[in-house]
């Protein structure tokens, strides 16, 4: 009965931890929501030729980036939910096709933590650049360039947990507020007032 008590306490245990560790969302999580509302809101203006359904509509990413499988992913979601097709295969492209061209030219997880409290403040960023061309004649139709944050707050304790290591756009870039930092500004503050008392006394 005691070891049954215990294997149940220690189940309880954890589960507990689980909760917790999975109560916030990971870094991955908060940039997946920020590449969204920036995809969302760019596409939301796009400016598409009458003819740009009758044939697949190819996305391209102009440069490399760790992350471009997130973008082609939320671009080809909300582009298929509009009712266009889609494709990531060049050579599936037709002469009447549209290129839907992306670059990632900033993403990113950072926090900031202050001088005390156990929690820091942490922001999601992305900025994207997108193009629509014709892939004939490669004239550009509408272009783009759209930059969105998302905050929260978390554990300072759960950062290592909720960051990736595989990819380093997920990794936290952490920002701490030292005492130093808080004194320095005081100290130069002292230092200039007391020369331009000494400034004005000797005159």
């Amino acid at each position: 009965m005691l070891r049954i008590c215990y294997r149940l306490l220690a189940t309880l245990m954890i589960c507990a931890t689980a909760s917790v560790a999975i109560s916030f969302p990971t870094n991955m999580d908060l940039l997946v929501e920020t590449v969204a509302s920036a995809v969302d809101e760019s596409l939301g203006r796009i400016e598409m030729p009458a003819d740009a359904a009758s044939a697949p509509l190819l996305i391209v990413a102009q440069s490399k980036h760790d992350a471009n499988w997130m973008v082609e992913h939320l671009l080809a979601n909300r582009l298929l939910t509009r009712g266009f097709s889609v494709t990531l295969d060049s050579t599936a492209a037709q002469p009447a096709s549209m290129r839907l061209s992306y670059r990632v030219l900033d993403l990113g997880a950072s926090a900031y933590s202050g001088l005390r409290g156990s929690k820091v403040s942490r922001q999601g960023r992305v900025t994207l650049a997108l193009r629509l061309s014709d892939e004939r004649d490669d004239v550009v139709h509408w272009q783009d360039e759209i930059t969105r944050t998302q905050r929260d707050q978390i554990p300072k304790k759960q950062l290592d947990i909720l960051q990736h290591d595989q990819f380093k756009f997920a990794q936290t870039e952490l920002e701490e507020q030292t005492w130093s930092k808080f004194v320095e500004p005081v100290i130069v503050s002292t230092v200039l007032g007391g020369l331009i008392y000494l400034f004005f006394s000797n005159r």
